[in-house]
């Protein structure tokens, strides 16, 4: 924290405001703090002497404590903000002229409660918007709240529902917030700076290292369904017969999802193009998510990074922001070796085969079909034979261990099942056709080889990316009646990601330092 002259704020400055609050409360903190360990003395006692219920004393004990505490923050806060207003007649803002207009209060949220402060406005000559140097010098973020308290609320957001987020901040009695201010702020905060948001993933992205360990890096794709408003869901907010568009709609514009419209002609090649309402308004729609992930040379996963989209067709919003952090690594460590990896998903394998070519042109690259939906359809196959008998289970597995530890694997498998096939009955058959087609497509695009890919210590999995969905998505917004809009969903997808990928301090620093800029008094 600055001030315009570039000093840090520090107690000791603060100390020397003349008249300060700090220097009145250093006065009556004497007395405040003798009542405070009588009034602990007689509880002990009293509850000694079987005068109240087991703990009540220690928890009234730490509320006081962190009340005077926050007291004690709300008074330096206040401090902190009379610092950094100006009473200047003029000020001068990235080479702009502002002149001084009036002073009135204003109310902040700080992680120590509400603190109210008289603040001077400026105004550009013929009028229009007014700027507050107070808030551009301490980043106050969308006119009330601290950078702390947004980092917080950006956490509660990304971790819990709105209304959990609420009930644990009371409880823990810093930076309370209500749901509302929990649901809203993290949006504005996103809408602000989505615009530059692929300038500022490529700077979180310099600022994170590769592990200097790193032998192997996998990029892979998946999907996930999320529920999202559909054509019949009700209006949120206050019940009116006219709704406003939600603040931050209001404040930095509205944008469609056109990525998600299937052009003309194209035929729909899966859930995300087919949404259907369900009675409660909403629409289950397939939202993708990416990662890449660091191994070292004895297949020892070492670091993820993860990426969450909304529903767009084709996944190519997901694919464009994968490729880009694909392609930074690369350019950083081109002696990675390259796996590429996903379930059966053509779309998918386009994606990660387009960005391939692109990024390594003529260089090689693994592509492995994962391992445990291949091992699946093996599983399927044995069952349509046998059954749930014992002989489907123990030649089931066989066909695992072949095709994972075989050089041949594949092959062998294959013949296998070719023989089955034609001794089996019509609908058996049929079941069997399925499975053997399967596994002949990847064969052919030489996705199978997973027995070379372990003496090489490569992963042969896709656990970290089918991780990534759970974490990412189902644990988080898979709750009971929830629904969310496209900028609602892409606000915690892209906090969660953050969290996960270790960039969230970095991710919020570039968003706060949109609220900073440089005041001349």
């Amino acid at each position: 924290m600055q001030a315009s002259d570039g000093a840090w704020l520090s107690i000791g400055m603060i100390e020397n405001v003349s008249g300060s609050w700090f220097d009145g409360w250093q006065s009556s903190i004497g007395g405040r703090i003798a009542e405070f360990r009588k009034a602990v003395r007689k509880a002990v006692a009293s509850t000694s002497r079987g005068g109240g219920p087991v703990g009540a004393v220690g928890l009234q004990v730490e509320r006081e404590v962190q009340e005077l505490t926050n007291e004690f923050g709300r008074g330096l806060m206040l401090e902190a903000f009379e610092i950094a207003n100006t009473t200047s007649s003029e000020v001068t803002v990235c080479g702009e002229t502002w002149g001084f207009q009036r002073v009135y209060r204003g109310t902040y949220e700080t992680t120590f409660g509400e603190v109210s402060v008289a603040r001077s406005t400026y105004q550009q000559k013929g009028k229009g918007r007014a700027l507050i140097p107070l808030d551009v010098r301490l980043g106050i973020v969308e006119g009330r709240y601290t950078p702390l308290v947004s980092r917080i609320a950006t956490r509660a957001l990304e971790s819990m529902p709105t209304q959990e987020g609420e009930a644990l901040l009371k409880e823990i009695g810093v930076c309370v917030l209500s749901r509302s201010t929990l649901h809203r702020l993290p949006q504005a905060m996103l809408a602000r700076v989505r615009d530059d948001m692929e300038g500022i993933e490529e700077r979180v992205r310099t600022s994170d290292a590769i592990p200097a360990e790193a032998c192997t890096v996998q990029v892979a794709m998946d999907g996930v369904m999320v529920p999202t408003d559909g054509d019949d869901a009700a209006p949120r907010g206050r019940k009116t017969d006219s709704p406003e568009p939600a603040r931050h709609e209001q404040k930095y514009g509205w944008r469609s999802a056109e990525p998600d419209i299937v052009p003309d002609g194209v035929p729909a090649d899966d859930a995300t193009q087919a949404p259907m309402d369900s009675p409660q308004g909403r629409a289950w729609r397939e939202a993708s998510v990416g990662t890449v992930s660091f191994w070292d040379r004895d297949g020892e996963l070492l670091k993820t990074i993860y990426l969450g989209e909304m529903p767009c067709y084709l996944k190519t919003g997901l694919a464009a922001r994968l490729e880009r952090e694909f392609a930074a690594i690369h350019e950083q460590r081109p002696d990675l070796r390259v796996v590429l990896a996903s379930d059966g998903a053509p779309t998918q394998w386009e994606a990660l085969r387009g960005m391939a070519g692109r990024v390594l042109g003529d260089e090689p690259w693994t592509e492995l079909l994962d391992f445990f939906h291949g091992a699946s359809r093996l599983g399927n196959a044995a069952k349509a034979i046998w059954g749930t008998s014992e002989e489907a289970m123990v030649t089931g597995e066989h066909w695992k261990t072949v095709l994972r530890e075989k050089t041949r694997g594949a092959a062998l498998v294959l013949k296998s099942l070719e023989y089955q096939r034609s001794v089996a009955d019509a609908a058996t058959a049929k079941e069997l056709t399925q499975s053997i087609n399967y596994l002949v497509r990847h064969k052919r695009e030489e996705r199978l080889g997973y027995a070379a890919a372990k003496r090489l210590h490569l992963p042969i999995g896709t656990g970290v990316t089918e991780a990534a969905a759970k974490t990412l998505v189902s644990v988080r917004m898979k709750r009971s009646g929830a629904r969310y809009s496209d900028h609602g969903d892409s606000t915690i997808l892209t906090l969660r990601a953050a969290i996960l990928s270790d960039r969230f301090d970095t991710l919020s620093a570039e968003i706060e330092s949109s609220y900073v800029l440089p005041v001349a008094a």
